[in-house]
């Protein structure tokens, strides 16, 4: 028939065989295996080939080398096995699945019994020895080792699939185990029939490297990997919306922004976002924005960098969207885009890399490459806003699960309906993010990030501070510098500021000009008229006012005036008004004009057509009149 039947083969042609993985007979793969097996006997003892080849073979249930098949069926270490046992092991390699000690048990006592016999004919061991061992058979019992980190090991699997032998992991076991007391820990103090799951990541920031996985409460009732799964990400990508803006000059930390019903109307016309307590602030610095997580401030800057590019930005993160622009429309940035717990993660992990991105790895052996996205100084100043208890501090209270003495960078995120909160952060070694809600989208019962996910991760990045260290807070340098503000108007501040704070800029952002003209005389904060109706409505606490439309209010436009020949012409003069505040210049066909001792301006009549203009701090107005 011109095939082999079967053949004898050398423990070393045996190693090269279980090796390599051939399953079929030919002659090819037996000279191979010969060649193979005389370059190994040439170089190897006969020691380790031995060693080697045992730790090889299976022994039943997938236990690869009599150390793990000690541990499956006696619950020991091969170096404790008696005697019994040892001759016991020693059979089952020989036909593993027929002699499976926990499926054919009879047939594996039987294998052992044979072995004693040949071993007794061999002089291995004596008939006295033969018969003490045969009345003590070993019995088998099955002994699982522990499960863990199972949810990191099926990602690593399904990421590589194609891998072979050991392989070196980038998981940090007494952190993983640390993970899921907590996380467990927290799901049964919260002991809420809506609330079901949670996930968590931890990532090595220098490297990307996953250090700890959990993605469900209990792998052996739920294999669902929330670490994996897309959800929809809540307020978590404003971070990357506002670096983005910074980065290109567009806005800065200081740059007012509107939170108003009405701020992105006229660009989303079909677009009604609100924040999370129903409330609108008005105008709002950056810094505030993002730290309070206002939901218009964030459309309205997305529409000032454009959603297409800035979608596209976001990828280069390392999100993984499932859907593209069209799909989302501008509510990718509040939420509606579905993300991946690692990828989050891996980008939070960019930030604390000073703005260079990089895939996470789960293998010591892989190296991604790092790539810079955003600058190191515009990324200084996002992190900066994360660590702010301050600037958080008007939507999440001051004593919120965010609040950290040292410097812990942290930003949270709420879906749409509760479905998922999000909770991601980083000190200078590690990034943790959290997810809770329900695998299958059932919502959490108006329960937000900073009561749910919040506290696990707070609960884990105070276990890592037992080891880790704070971010340092930024430096200035010749791209970055730091100025006294106005607290209300993000400009340099005046004689009507209330507070100050120091904000960080990039060089040449920073603002020149002081908040003086944003101030009526009494003090109160003036405003454009796209605020009127906020202005107008229940939000404005803080007194704000519109801006009077820069006008001249007397004389009236296009006013023709005749000069009386009977009165004195002391008599006949006008008073100049205007809607321009304090501080008004007054000029007749350019001449200026010097008020009274009360500061009120008068005009005395005189033939000829006037040009009337007023010149103010806050803006200029003119009109032409006619005296006959």
């Amino acid at each position: 028939s011109q095939r082999i039947v079967s053949g004898g083969s050398t423990i070393t042609q045996q190693l090269v065989k279980i090796a390599t993985g051939r399953q079929r007979r030919s002659w090819f793969g037996k000279i191979y295996e010969t060649i193979v097996a005389w370059k190994i006997e040439r170089r190897w003892s006969k020691e380790r080939i031995l060693a080697e080849y045992l730790n090889c073979s299976s022994y039943g249930n997938r236990r690869l080398g009599p150390e793990a098949a000690a541990r499956a069926y006696f619950g020991k270490s091969a170096r404790d096995l008696s005697l019994a046992e040892v001759i016991y092991l020693a059979g089952l390699p020989q036909a593993p699945s027929r002699f499976n000690p926990w499926r054919h048990p009879e047939l594996a006592a039987a294998k052992y019994e044979r072995s004693l016999v040949r071993l007794a004919q061999l002089g291995v061991i004596t008939c006295d020895d033969q018969l003490l061992l045969q009345k003590s058979p070993p019995v088998a019992h099955r002994f699982d080792p522990p499960r863990l980190a199972s949810h990191f090991v099926d990602a690593v699997i399904a990421q590589h699939s194609g891998v072979r032998g050991p392989v070196k992991t980038t998981l940090d076991v007494d952190l993983q185990i640390k993970a899921e007391q907590l996380l467990r820990s927290h799901l049964a103090a919260m002991n809420r029939h809506d609330i079901a799951q949670a996930a968590m990541v931890i990532l090595d920031n220098d490297t990307g490297a996953v250090r700890t996985m959990v993605g469900s409460d209990n792998y052996a009732t739920n294999q669902i990997n929330g670490a994996m799964r897309p959800r929809s990400c809540g307020s978590t990508l404003k971070p990357f919306v506002y670096l983005a803006a910074i980065d290109r000059h567009l806005l800065t930390a200081a740059s007012l922004l509107p939170d108003t019903a009405d701020a992105i109307r006229d660009e989303y016309a079909d677009y009604d976002p609100q924040n999370f307590n129903h409330r609108f602030l008005g105008p709002v610095r950056l810094r505030e924005a993002l730290g309070c997580s206002l939901n218009v401030p964030a459309v309205f800057t997305l529409s000032q960098l454009g959603a297409r590019p800035t979608f596209y930005g976001l990828q280069k993160w390392g999100f993984e969207f499932r859907g593209g622009l069209s799909d989302y429309g501008a509510g990718f940035v509040l939420g509606n885009a579905e993300i991946r717990l690692v990828d989050l993660a891996g980008a939070y992990a960019g930030l604390a890399r000073h703005g260079m991105a990089m895939r996470a790895k789960f293998l010591t052996a892989e190296h991604f490459p790092m790539k810079p996205i955003a600058s190191r100084e515009a990324t200084a100043i996002i992190t900066d806003i994360l660590c702010d208890n301050s600037a958080r501090e008007k939507s999440f209270g001051a004593n919120s699960p965010l609040v950290f003495d040292e410097r812990i960078a942290v930003k949270t995120g709420t879906s749409s309906g509760f479905r998922d909160a999000w909770t991601v952060g980083f000190n200078k070694e590690h990034t943790v993010a959290v997810w809770i809600g329900n695998f299958d989208g059932r919502p959490m019962r108006d329960t937000f990030a900073v009561r749910s996910a919040s506290p696990l991760w707070a609960a884990m990045m105070h276990e890592l501070l037992q080891r880790d260290h704070p971010l340092d807070p930024p430096e200035e340098n010749g791209h970055l510098v730091r100025r006294e503000i106005c607290a209300e108007t993000g400009l340099l501040p005046s004689r009507f500021t209330r507070s100050t704070i120091n904000e960080l800029f990039l060089k040449g952002t920073e603002p020149t000009e002081d908040s003086a003209n944003w101030f009526s005389p009494d003090g109160k904060l003036l405003l454009p008229s796209e605020y009127a109706g906020w202005c107008a409505s229940a939000n404005n606490t803080r007194g704000a006012q519109v801006r009077p439309d820069p006008r001249i209010t007397n004389p009236i436009a296009n006013a023709r005036y005749q000069i009386d020949p009977v009165l004195p012409r002391s008599q006949q003069m006008i008073e100049l008004t205007a809607t321009l505040g304090d501080g008004v210049k007054w000029f007749l066909n350019d001449m200026p004009q010097l008020p009274q001792h009360d500061g009120r301006f008068f005009w005395q009549l005189e033939p000829g057509q006037w040009n009337v203009r007023a010149v103010s701090p806050i803006g200029i107005a003119g009109e032409t009149i006619t005296v006959e």
